[in-house]
């Protein structure tokens, strides 16, 4: 992993871009895992969120689950009122 980082870090250097350490994070998959480059600590996480999904070493995904019925409940409920609602005809509600 220091090596990747290494790589990155020259590579970034080449095109005129810094690699900024202190705000990089590497996800730990491992109980004792230090990574260090040039001297410096490299912050690691057990998760994290990405696009919004929350990544865990584990690939538990019981959270994600939880927000996603969470989110969908009150459109449901939305659906629900529009298909028994007498308003919107039944050939509509089929197409």
């Amino acid at each position: 992993m220091c090596e990747l980082i290494k790589c990155v870090k020259n590579s970034t250097k080449r095109v005129g871009l810094y690699l900024n350490l202190q705000k990089t994070t590497v996800m730990k998959t491992a109980e004792k895992l230090n990574i260090f480059s040039d001297g410096e600590d490299i912050n690691t996480v057990i998760n994290y969120n990405f696009l919004v999904v929350p990544i865990t070493n584990d690939s538990y995904t019981n959270e994600e689950t939880k927000k996603r019925i969470s989110l969908s409940k009150p459109a449901m409920e939305n659906l629900t009122k529009i298909i028994k609602g007498l308003e919107v005809s039944t050939n509509t509600k089929l197409s």
